[in-house]
């Protein structure tokens, strides 16, 4: 958890910019939005008054970017306050609590908000290109679809300032002169450029928007190994770089990690389950199989014994694929699940010789 809290404190602490690329994009303008102060404290009930109040989706959209610019203000400690979990939901709520956060904290609470009017949108993570910031720090923005087109925002950037938005529903093209995202991706660019800014001459065309579709279907795991793959395809090595890429691939290594905890347990529980119907059956074998049953009936107590031992299996085969498993003996369960294969082996002989034998010679065996 302290690594996690130095990686957020290293990274998100960009405030305002200035020296921008382009000082003339103001075609969205701000203006107030009144919102009762109890609608506000939830995310959920803001974007619904919002949704009331406004019909079309881009006014709904203009009119919460011009609430989250003007009522939350940039705090540094925030960076330490904010990320201490990583829970949403909880992070969100905080945001609206304290009216107050870093960049993180903006895009993050923009990007819930237009996810609750029925919009598509994404936190990126970057750096600033092209402009001074306070800080050489990280940055966080995000991306919104709207009429199937994918636009970017900068809410830290407009907190604050008097005049129309610089940073609200920017095409892609413009917005890659002043923020360099670490994964490619979210460049949205047919031709993304190299981290030095420059674009690959002769590149060929990259279908952005179907990569960036497939990419949100992806469930955790999948996502941070592809942002891995992306960044190691980039081949940038400088300092603020690497050190997002450790932060993506601890991710990796916790998932992993806890995938491969569940994994073991439930090995472990096929492993008991197994244990437990192999005693039942000793068990009924030394009371000479009383009371009787149907020799149909007994050819069937060990058939789970050896599909739960080859699932077990299959479950610690698993694990470590990853991350390497320094954490759970497997070994040790696979010696068990071995001595158990072994000793059951023993008691379904023992079954088909007293299934194959006649009644007198049942009697027998159980003394041999």
């Amino acid at each position: 958890m302290k690594f996690r809290l130095l990686i957020y404190g290293l990274l998100l602490g960009s405030g305002t910019a200035t020296g921008q690329v382009w000082n003339s994009y103001t075609a969205f303008s701000r203006f107030s939005v009144a919102v009762p102060d109890s609608t506000s404290r939830s995310a959920a009930a803001l974007a619904a008054y919002i949704q009331n109040r406004y019909d079309a989706p881009k006014l709904q959209l203009q009119a919460l970017y011009s609430w989250v610019t003007a009522h939350i203000r940039y705090d540094d400690d925030s960076s330490y306050y904010f990320n201490r979990g990583v829970d949403h939901e909880a992070k969100i709520a905080a945001t609206l609590r304290r009216r107050r956060g870093v960049c993180e904290n903006y895009a993050g609470l923009f990007a819930d908000l237009a996810s609750r009017i029925g919009l598509t949108a994404y936190v990126i993570y970057g750096y600033p290109i092209g402009v001074t910031t306070r800080g050489n720090t990280g940055h966080a923005w995000c991306a919104v679809n709207v009429d199937n087109e994918w636009w970017l925002f900068d809410p830290t950037w407009d907190a604050g300032q008097q005049d129309g938005f610089r940073y609200f529903m920017v095409p892609p093209a413009t917005f890659i002169q002043t923020h360099m995202p670490f994964d490619p991706l979210w460049q949205l660019l047919e031709r993304p450029v190299t981290h030095r800014n420059a674009a690959t001459k002769n590149k060929a065309v990259f279908y952005y928007k179907d990569s960036v579709k497939a990419f949100l279907q992806m469930d955790s795991l999948q996502q941070y190994l592809a942002i891995e793959r992306r960044m190691k395809n980039a081949g940038a090595n400088h300092e603020m770089f690497k050190l997002w890429q450790s932060y993506n691939r601890m991710h990796i290594a916790i998932i992993a990690g806890e995938r491969d905890m569940q994994l073991y347990n439930a090995a472990v529980d096929d492993l008991n389950a197994a244990t437990d119907i192999f005693n039942s059956f000793v068990q009924y074998r030394n009371n000479g199989f009383l009371p009787q049953r149907q020799d149909a009936v007994l050819r069937t107590i060990l058939e789970p014994v050896g599909r739960l031992i080859a699932e077990a299996g299959e479950k610690l085969n698993g694990m470590g694929l990853l991350v390497e498993n320094f954490q759970y003996d497997t070994q040790g369960i696979r010696r068990q699940l071995l001595l158990l294969s072994k000793r059951s082996v023993e008691q379904k002989e023992f079954l088909e010789k007293y299934l194959a034998a006649g009644l007198q010679e049942r009697a027998r065996l159980f003394y041999r």
